[in-house]
Formats: structure tokens, C-alpha cells, sequence
């Protein structure tokens, strides 16, 4: 089953979302449009793992907070649950942030690549996300999207920075693990 929008007719919300069971498949709404994905396979969560171990390490130095599949209520047509965030406020206010993180992060699925770089992307940055961050499983390939509008792809071989975050280097390899195709 790949990303699969339901009846667009229909304006969902947040009570919507938070009565749906817990059934293995993710629910999101972007302006009350509902979308279903299932859940990731093994590789995906492993590098959702590695990425956050390291964006938890940098925190840890330098301030902020790292959640791996936490939930973003950035409206009450809206709701969105990003791979991997990074925020400088402590947003305790309920289940969720209701306010855009300083970074998002999506790993790809194949069921999910364009929705993620899609309407996801576009409300993150309408929203005033400083960096959306692709990790693109079959591409083995990090691309920085910024505010700006700029672009910056990493391959296997090479690093990541950004001034987000001074001082964090992660290295592409290690935190795709082993190649795509290796049966995970």
C-alpha cells in the first residue's frame, strides 16, 4: 500500500485524527485532507535511529530537542508526524508541537516519496521550517532543503553540515548504514 489520500471531499481535523485506532498505519491531514501511509520497514527506522542518536548528541551540547516520530499540530486542519524534528523551544503544551520545528526530517518510503516532497515539504516551509531535510533511501542521498530556497544534495563519500546546527558533521555512509538492496 503506497500513500494513499481519502475522500477529499471530506475536511478532517484533529479530533478526527486522534480518535482513528492505532492500526499500523500513519494518519496526517494537511488543510483537512486526509492521508494514510503504513508504517516503515526496517532500514527506514534504522536510520530514523542513527539520526536522532546523532541530532541528540548535538543537542545535548548545544541546546534544543530532538524527537523521532513525534507529532506536529501546526493547525486544527493539520496535523503531520515528520520522521526525525529538532526545536530549540520545549513545546509541552499537549501531545504535540504546534509550532513548526527548526528542522524537519523525512526518510523515504517508497510508498511516501512524493507525498514527503510534496505537500509535506510545502506546508512545512509555509509554515517557516528553517531546514527540511530528504533522506532518500533508494537514492542513498541526504538533500538539505532551506527557508532560502536552497538545495544541497550529500551522496554516500561526503558530509553533512549546516548552520542550523554549527559544529554537526554527520557522515552520509554511517548514517545510511549498508547500501540499499541489502534485503532490509
Amino acid at each position: 500500500m503506497g500513500a494513499e489520500t481519502v475522500d477529499t471531499n471530506r475536511r478532517y481535523t484533529l479530533a478526527d485524527i486522534y480518535a482513528f485506532p492505532d492500526d499500523g498505519r500513519r494518519y496526517e491531514i494537511i488543510d483537512g485532507v486526509l492521508h494514510v501511509t503504513p508504517l516503515a520497514r526496517r532500514r527506514h527506522q534504522r536510520v530514523v535511529m542513527r539520526l536522532s542518536y546523532h541530532l541528540e548528541g548535538w543537542a545535548e551540547e548545544h541546546g534544543g530537542t530532538v524527537y523521532p516520530g513525534v507529532n506536529v499540530d501546526l493547525a486544527d486542519d493539520t496535523h503531520l508526524e515528520p520522521d526525525v524534528v529538532y526545536s530549540t523551544s520545549e513545546d509541552t503544551t499537549g501531545l504535540a508541537f504546534t509550532h513548526a520545528p527548526e528542522l524537519v526530517v523525512e526518510v523515504s518510503s517508497p510508498s511516501t516519496k512524493s507525498y514527503d516532497l510534496g505537500a509535506k515539504k510545502a506546508r512545512y516551509v509555509a509554515e517557516g521550517v528553517v531546514e527540511f531535510w530528504f533522506v532518500d533511501l533508494d537514492q542513498d542521498t541526504v538533500t538539505r532543503f532551506t527557508r532560502a530556497g536552497d538545495e544541497t544534495r550529500h551522496a554516500r563519500g561526503e558530509q553533512v553540515r549546516t548552520p542550523l546546527l554549527p559544529g554537526l558533521v554527520l557522515d552520509v555512509d554511517d548514517l545510511l548504514g549498508p547500501p540499499a538492496g541489502d534485503g532490509t
